[in-house]
């Protein structure tokens, strides 16, 4: 019998109205109106030393040291993620509610939206992963979505209570195909790949699934008490309109309670291009009636064989070109709420600490979508 891991109170209060972006060099203090466009990362590397794979940087601009919140709110990003897993962690970065408070804290007291990433993992948590923590291992579904309640509950109590309070949760990451595998993995139509206790009762797996949701979307709004976050259901089919429909039509059947349909969207996963984007973008909004967020994405090498989808350079330069063709695409979109770039630190800063061109999206979102170069759908521009 494994020992339950420790359990965190998190409160987590939303504050519907999201502060504005700062102008100057140093973090202002938070503001009281929401901003039209979230631009935003996943900075949860910034919780330890080295989460980012390479020696931490020393961020600079001008000449000045400075944290890597500040310079990219300097730069109109007003929006940032950070992901929590269940402790202990295991095969995978730290990233406990332990280490998230300090980090959630700090974007807070920029005035900046903080969306919060609960994986229900001890580890990556992702299409290709979504493991029963150690801990919560030998439990019946029923044991399970208690464990989830309590979990979510205490997890955003403990943000709420050191006043870093989330805007948006997110219940699960990347959940295309389940949580909690096996008990509650689904399979996508078309798909090879088999999925959950064998043979496969996809009635069951679905309930299984919905029962987690729902159960970590009452532990999330128990937790927040009279300053409920936003629900975001996130899933990384970004360009594929046929599954999206697929998983969101089974979510709304259910009847399950959410704000925000999150997706991923990475050309070098193969996740289609921005016309794809476009396309089921205003399906969701017709079909669905629901804010769409691009929760993660990024651009550099393809870890996809043939991909069409690597239409802009892989260099600093084509990064920031599909930064601009992206977030224009979003804005324009029905019910585009914004876009978040994971592990900035990763590949948006130079070797010496300096911003690099992607920071700088904001600032050439007019001129570079005037390019030959810009990929934006010719509905936008026609």
């Amino acid at each position: 019998m494994h020992r339950l891991a420790p359990r965190y109170t998190i409160r987590i209060a939303l504050t519907l109205a999201i502060a504005c972006l700062i102008a100057g060099p140093s973090v202002a203090a938070p503001k009281s109106k929401s901003p039209n466009f979230l631009l935003g990362a996943d900075v949860t590397a910034l919780d330890a030393a080295g989460r980012a794979g390479r020696a931490p940087l020393t961020y600079q601009e001008d000449g000045r040291p400075n944290d890597e919140v500040t310079i990219l709110m300097r730069h109109g990003w007003n929006a940032f993620r950070i992901r929590v897993f269940v402790a202990p962690v295991r095969n995978a970065p730290n990233n406990t509610l332990e280490n998230a408070i300090p980090l959630a804290k700090q974007i807070k007291a920029a005035g900046a939206a903080f969306l919060l990433d609960i994986h229900f993992s001890d580890t990556w948590a992702d299409p290709g992963h979504q493991e029963i923590p150690v801990a919560w291992r030998g439990m019946d579904i029923d044991a399970l979505a208690n464990q989830w309640e309590q979990y979510a509950h205490d997890t955003v109590k403990a943000f709420k209570d050191a006043g870093a309070m989330p805007d948006m949760v997110q219940v699960g990451n990347e959940i295309t195909r389940g949580v909690a595998w096996p008990i509650a993995e689904i399979q996508a139509p078309g798909s090879n790949t088999s999925a959950g206790p064998q043979p496969y009762n996809d009635a069951e797996q679905w309930d299984h699934l919905i029962g987690l949701l729902k159960a970590g979307i009452r532990g999330v709004k128990s937790g927040a008490g009279n300053t409920p976050p936003r629900i975001a259901i996130h899933i990384d089919k970004g360009g594929r309109w046929d599954t999206t429909k697929w998983f969101f039509d089974h979510i709304t059947a259910a009847h399950v309670q959410y704000d925000i349909i999150a997706q991923s969207f990475y050309p070098i996963w193969g996740h289609g291009t921005l016309d794809d984007l476009w396309t089921n973008m205003n399906n969701c909004a017709k079909r669905y009636h629901k804010d769409f967020l691009v929760a993660e994405t990024g651009y550099g090498p393809s870890h996809v064989l043939n991909n069409d989808d690597m239409i802009w350079p892989i260099t600093p330069e084509g990064r920031l070109q599909f930064m601009v063709d992206l977030v224009n695409t979003v804005k324009k979109a029905p019910r585009g709420i914004g876009v978040m770039y994971w592990a900035p630190e990763r590949d948006a800063w130079n070797e010496d600490g300096t911003p690099g061109p992607t920071v700088f999206t904001l600032d050439n979102l007019n001129t570079l979508s005037k390019r030959p170069d810009s990929k934006v759908p010719t509905a936008i521009y026609p």
